[in-house]
């Protein structure tokens, strides 16, 4: 019965939502990429984030078919996204990044995804590099015991490794398909962290739900690799990635891992502290460490919320993670080579 009401619904079943911040150089290619796709039941929503590059202009003049929501002023990735979320109306919600093209069955196969794994609450993308096309930008995002972040794969060559459909920890914000229905019981994305970490911080709150997220290989989509990002300055996006990653840490770790992960946790944090002093970032550093302690109060707040939703123990979530910590060797090595390099100067 249920399929035979989507069959006669007029509604798309998929809601296609493109965050667009001054993106005109990399729209056009993007929303030609999704009118090639197979699976046509399908709408897309483009949500301003307030440009000023003629983006809007091209989107209703050559792209009619595109829902445009225009916003007044910069609201960041997550509150773009979160406002097209819930103009989708159909069974499922894409995220998608303006920098990318996706091949003609990504849709079909993130779609057929999901559908495989009932307890999946989102599937993520195969992500090539936009120019170096052979190039993995990312495979699915891990979280390390460490609680840092990553690409799985990025800067490898593809070359088969990741042509396995399995679970990862997490669905990638920049090309990902989730149930729309489990978007609005996790709250969708949290607004305050603006940039970065968003969906490492939706994924990690989706595990401990007790929901799955699953890397589908024939999902391909090419990324420009940083896009309309790159026009902020690096000081931008290291203060929120240092930022959100405490809003992560402080909101979604039960407690018991978090104690036991402790001295991992340090030891990254003191790496991290020694890069930004050797690169002239002490100060940024220091500033985000100080809005971090600020912000504590309506973190804890938020993390008895997400805490009173978690339906698996410390050990589940513990095994979702990595152990290791990527290029840790190569990381202390540029540490020390940059101290040396201080020091001569």
């Amino acid at each position: 019965m249920a399929k035979r009401e989507k069959e006669l619904s007029n509604e798309p079943s998929v809601g296609v939502v493109i965050p667009n911040w001054n993106g005109i150089a990399f729209l056009p290619a993007c929303l030609e990429s999704l009118r090639a796709q197979t699976h046509t039941g399908f709408r897309t929503i483009v949500v301003d984030n307030a440009s000023s590059d003629g983006s809007l202009d091209l989107i209703e003049s050559k792209f009619p078919e595109v829902r445009l929501i225009r916003l007044d002023e910069n609201k960041g990735f997550g509150a773009a996204m979160n406002i097209g979320m819930r103009e989708a109306q159909g069974e499922y919600v894409a995220c998608l990044n303006n920098d990318t093209e996706v091949n003609p069955d990504w849709l079909s196969e993130l779609v057929a995804c999901l559908e495989r794994h009932p307890r999946a609450a989102a599937a993520t993308s195969k992500m090539l590099d936009l120019s170096e096309r052979g190039q993995i930008d990312d495979c699915g995002d891990i979280l390390t015991a460490y609680f840092r972040a990553y690409s799985r794969g990025r800067g490898e060559e593809d070359q088969g490794q990741y042509n396995e459909e399995e679970r990862v920890f997490g669905a990638s914000g920049g090309a990902s398909l989730w149930r729309n229905e489990v978007l609005r019981e996790l709250g969708y994305f949290d607004e305050d962290l603006f940039a970065y970490y968003e969906d490492v911080d939706l994924s990690f709150r989706a595990n401990l739900a007790g929901y799955e997220c699953w890397y589908a290989p024939k999902a391909v989509v090419y990324h420009a690799g940083g896009g309309t990002s790159r026009q902020q300055a690096s000081e931008f996006a290291y203060y929120h990635a240092v930022r959100n990653r405490w809003s992560m840490i402080v909101k979604n770790g039960p407690a018991g891992l978090l104690l036991r992960s402790f001295p991992r946790i340090f030891f990254a944090e003191m790496l991290s502290l020694a890069k930004a002093v050797t690169e002239r970032k002490t100060i940024l550093t220091l500033k985000a460490h100080r809005d971090v302690l600020r912000a504590l109060p309506g973190w804890t707040r938020r993390r008895k919320e997400v805490q009173g939703t978690r339906r698996i123990n410390s050990r589940e979530l513990r095994r979702l993670m990595s152990a290791g910590y990527p290029s840790l060797g190569d990381r202390i090595r540029e540490a020390s080579a940059n101290v040396f390099r201080a020091r001569a100067t």
